[in-house]
């Protein structure tokens, strides 16, 4: 009688327990090794979604760690880091998507925009949201925030890109990512060079709001920063 392979059948239940019950009916390194199916197709995607956890903590973490860091997980390799990476930006892009021309006239409607674009995300990046006069988001500039006080980027360049967008205010947003979202002399700088500029150009500035740690911080709505 021949013997079946301990793990036959296994990915066709996985995809069919996903099917049944979305992701809430998988635990995180199900939801990783079910990822992993598509760009590892012939490894046993269970070890390295357990690697993946212990490297980087949370499923939000590993899919937004950048590719470097994953594929030095083993088994990850070049093609998983790709997949992961790619699956985290498509996922950024559609929640932009599905806010463009939402209005955002409103704080707290401000922050839920920026807390679902940051996400999980660990990056240390700025949000500007480019606003029309009604408050609709007309698009997102995503830029490192070291490459905004470190001289990555000209304030010309900067100014550039918002005018290109037709803004008539901008809402810049900072991530903590997991951190608190208590203001950091790097926040009020940076704060500060986005106003002066915004004035600079003619554009509002509407409020800079951190994000992090599952919560938001108001600048405006807390007077820690004078617009």
């Amino acid at each position: 009688m021949e013997n079946k392979h301990p793990h036959a059948g296994h990915r066709g239940r996985l995809r069919k327990r996903f099917l049944t019950s979305g992701h809430e009916g998988l635990y995180e390194h199900e939801l990783l090794e079910l990822l992993l199916f598509y760009a590892r197709p012939v490894v046993n995607t269970n070890d390295i979604a357990h690697s993946l956890l212990d490297e980087f903590g949370t499923l939000g973490k590993t899919v937004s760690a950048d590719e470097e860091s994953l594929s030095k997980v083993s088994g990850v390799g070049r093609s998983g880091a790709l997949f992961l990476k790619l699956m985290h930006d498509l996922g950024i892009s559609n929640m932009r998507i599905s806010h463009s021309n939402e209005t955002l006239s409103k704080r707290a409607q401000l922050c839920s925009c920026l807390t679902e674009q940051f996400g999980s995300s660990e990056a240390k990046v700025c949000n500007l949201l480019c606003l029309s006069s009604r408050s609709e988001l007309l698009s997102t500039l995503t830029l490192p925030a070291e490459k905004l006080l470190g001289g990555g980027m000209t304030p010309r360049e900067l100014a550039a890109a918002i005018l290109k967008s037709g803004a008539a205010s901008v809402c810049l947003g900072i991530n903590h990512g997991a951190d608190l979202p208590l203001p950091r002399p790097e926040d009020l700088a940076l704060a500060r060079m986005v106003g002066e500029l915004l004035s600079a150009i003619g554009t509002g500035f509407t409020d800079c709001i951190i994000c992090g740690g599952g919560s938001s911080f108001s600048m405006r709505g807390s007077g820690a920063f004078a617009f």
